[in-house]
C-alpha cells in the first residue's frame, strides 16, 4: 500500500439507485461514455488505499441529478445526499461530502442547501456547470449563491455537456473536449456577471486543471474591459481567477500547469483523481506524473497532495494524519 496522505477533491460515487434511475430517464450512456462505471465503497477504498489517497470528498458526477422534474430530483438529491453522508459516518477520516442539488429548482436547491449542512455536515456542495441549459452565473440562481456565500461554503463545480452538444460534440464522448469548455463557460460566466464579486465569501473548485482557461484566460481578460457587458464595471477577471482553487484531475501536463500558473498561485492547487470515471489502472500513474512536473517544489507538491484541501478544509485535519 503507497503511503496515504492525499486529499483528494475530485471523486465520485455512483450510489444504485442514483444507476437505475439515471438509466431509466435516458441516460445510459452519461456524456457519451459506454456506460456508468462499476462502483462499490469496498472498491473505493481498495483504490485510496493504492493511490496513497487519505480522504475523498465524494460528488456525483455528471448529468447530476435533474433529469427534468424538479420534485423528483429533489428527492434524488435528498437520497445520494443521505447516501454520502452515511459513508461518511461509517468510514471516518476516509471519505467526505460535496451536496448534491436539485438546479435549477431554487426553492428546493435552498432547503437542500440546509438539511446538506446543517443535518448532514457536508463539507460543501457540487454545482453542474449549467442545469437545463441555466449557467453558474445567471441571476436566477442568486437566491442560492446568496445562501451559499452566508455560509462561506466550498462549491465544487463539475462540468456537463454543454446544451447545444448535439451540434458541438460531432460524435466524440463530451469529457473529452466538451466538458473543458463547459467549465471555461461557467467559471467566466460567474466572474463577468459579477457573481462571484458580489459573493466574496464562496470557496469556489474549478476541476481539470482549469478546463481551457489557462488558453483563453488573457483573452477574457483584455475583452472584458471592451465589451458593453462588463466594460466600466470594475472587474478583474485575472483577479476573480486567482482567488478559486483548481484540482488536477485528469491529464495535466507542463504546459498546462505552467499556463494556469501564470494568474494563480501554487497554494491554490488541489488533488484530483476523477475516480471512477477515470480507471483504477490511470489513477497511479496519473498522480506519479504530477509529482515530475517540474513547475512544483517539493513544499508545493506536498501542498498539492493535503497541505492547500487542510487549509481549505481545516475539519478534515482532526481525522487525517499530519
Amino acid at each position: 500500500m503507497a503511503q496515504l496522505g492525499r486529499i483528494d477533491v475530485h471523486h465520485h460515487y455512483v450510489p444504485p439507485r442514483y444507476r437505475d434511475e439515471a438509466v431509466a430517464c435516458g441516460h445510459e450512456q452519461p456524456d457519451g461514455i459506454a456506460q456508468f462505471p462499476e462502483w462499490e465503497p469496498e472498491a473505493a477504498l481498495a483504490l485510496m488505499d493504492s493511490a496513497g489517497i487519505e480522504t475523498a470528498l465524494l460528488s456525483v458526477s455528471s448529468p447530476g441529478v435533474h433529469f427534468g422534474d424538479d420534485a423528483r430530483a429533489a428527492d434524488l438529491a435528498r437520497h445520494v445526499n443521505e447516501e454520502g453522508a452515511q459513508l461518511a459516518s461509517d468510514h471516518p477520516g476516509r471519505f467526505g461530502l460535496f451536496a448534491s442539488l436539485p438546479m435549477p429548482s431554487v426553492d428546493r436547491s435552498l432547503a437542500e442547501i440546509g438539511y446538506a449542512f446543517d443535518e448532514l455536515d457536508a463539507d460543501g456542495v457540487v454545482l453542474l456547470t449549467h442545469s437545463g441549459g441555466v449557467y453558474l452565473g445567471d441571476a436566477a440562481l442568486d437566491p442560492v449563491f446568496e445562501e451559499l456565500d452566508r455560509r462561506c461554503a466550498a462549491v465544487f463545480i463539475h462540468p456537463t455537456s454543454p446544451a447545444c452538444h448535439q451540434e458541438t460534440a460531432l460524435g466524440y464522448p463530451r469529457p473529452m473536449i466538451e466538458f473543458l469548455f463547459d467549465t471555461t463557460r461557467a467559471v467566466t460566466n460567474l466572474i463577468l456577471s459579477a457573481t462571484l464579486k458580489r459573493f466574496p465569501n464562496l470557496r469556489v473548485i474549478v476541476p481539470h486543471c482549469g478546463g481551457a482557461l489557462p488558453s483563453v484566460a488573457s483573452r477574457i481578460n483584455v475583452m472584458s474591459h471592451v465589451i458593453p457587458q462588463t466594460a466600466g464595471q470594475g472587474i478583474d477577471p485575472l483577479a476573480e481567477l486567482a482567488k478559486l482553487y483548481y484540482d488536477l484531475a485528469g491529464f495535466v501536463t507542463e504546459g498546462t500547469l505552467g499556463g494556469l500558473l501564470d494568474f494563480v498561485e501554487p497554494s491554490q492547487l488541489l488533488y484530483g483523481s476523477d475516480w471512477p470515471f477515470t480507471p483504477t489502472p490511470a489513477i497511479g500513474g496519473l498522480a506519479e506524473r504530477l509529482e515530475t512536473l517540474p513547475q512544483l517544489d517539493d513544499d508545493a507538491r506536498n501542498a498539492m497532495r493535503r497541505g492547500n484541501a487542510l487549509r481549505l478544509f481545516p475539519q478534515l485535519g482532526a481525522s487525517t494524519p499530519g
